[in-house]
């Protein structure tokens, strides 16, 4: 009978009772969570060990925090005061629609480095339009930067012959030794673990599909691109750290009781961050364990 009901309702009342229930969640979020102003965002990324000059990639939630004031406004402006111009900020701005071989397998998909929007959150969407931030042309995995190496880590992505590995602003961040950020969010949805398998790819042959893809990408400048690029295997990643609590709980507390990772509180969630070479060093060492972000039933049986 319900169904029948969904049927006969009009899609634009639907889409109405949506946006509605959306907006009461809202309300009542902003209710219950903490209000947090730039300068208590200040205050509490000094507190957690970011500092001036810091080379920074931020994977983030805005509600992970509570209520900020002026929003994803407030944080990027509060990490840019923390780190200075000689500093460096960086977010994800990926562009993928449900995973990364629906999205190469859309035969009308273009990415635009210019327009195509961020699907990894509100703060990273709003932060690439910024004025002086710079994006890397990259049909899923681009970033956005600004500050000291904004110019450097960004460009060429779409040249690279691998999605997170040696010069790409994965490879490149690694070399800087920068800080990888959580912000409001626990260690799942991590991008940098895919760097250490970029980096090793004899260790992961089923990570990507065997048949590369053709994408289509537009740069800066308007001029379109067909560019190569390696697509994860979505069957391989059913299993991967996000997707599975057990192991998403084994790395929070391996990384924090073996001081890889620094987890500090703010607001109603938490900031962690960790050195980029430090968390490679540590997936190398797991992985001759045989421990990964797919699999950690040899440390369940220990």
């Amino acid at each position: 009978m319900q169904n029948l009901i969904k049927k006969l309702v009009p899609s634009f009342i639907k889409e109405r009772i949506k946006n509605f229930r959306k907006k009461r969640r809202f309300k009542k979020f902003q209710s219950e969570a903490a209000v947090l102003t730039k300068q208590e965002l200040i205050t509490g990324f000094n507190a957690a060990g970011i500092s001036r000059g810091d080379v920074l990639f931020v994977h983030s939630s805005l509600k992970g925090l509570g209520y900020i004031e002026h929003g994803p406004q407030d944080i990027i402006e509060a990490f840019q005061e923390v780190i200075g111009p000689e500093g460096t900020l960086v977010f994800p701005t990926f562009s993928i629609k449900g995973n990364m071989l629906d999205t190469l397998s859309d035969p009308n998909y273009v990415f635009d480095v210019s327009t195509t929007p961020s699907t990894v959150g509100t703060i990273t969407n709003y932060f690439r339009c910024l004025p002086g931030v710079m994006r890397s042309v990259h049909p899923t995995h681009s970033v956005a930067a600004w500050g000291k190496y904004a110019k450097d880590l960004t460009e060429k992505h779409h040249e690279c012959d691998s999605n997170f590995g040696k010069g790409t602003p994965f490879g490149k961040f690694y070399d800087l030794n920068g800080k990888i950020v959580g912000l409001g969010i626990d260690y799942g949805n991590v991008t940098y673990y895919h760097v250490y398998e970029d980096f090793n790819p004899e260790k992961w042959p089923n990570v990507y599909l065997p048949k590369p893809f053709t994408a289509r990408v537009v740069d800066q400048k308007g001029v379109q691109y067909n560019c190569i690029i390696k697509c994860h295997n979505p069957e391989f990643h059913l299993s991967r750290i996000e997707k599975v609590p057990e192991i998403e709980a084994f790395f929070s507390q391996y990384l924090e009781e073996n001081k890889v990772s620094f987890r500090t509180q703010i607001g109603n969630g938490h900031l962690w961050w960790m050195n980029a070479k430090d968390l490679i060093e540590h997936l190398d060492k797991l992985y001759e364990k045989e421990i990964s972000i797919y699999n950690v039933k040899q440390a369940i049986k220990k």
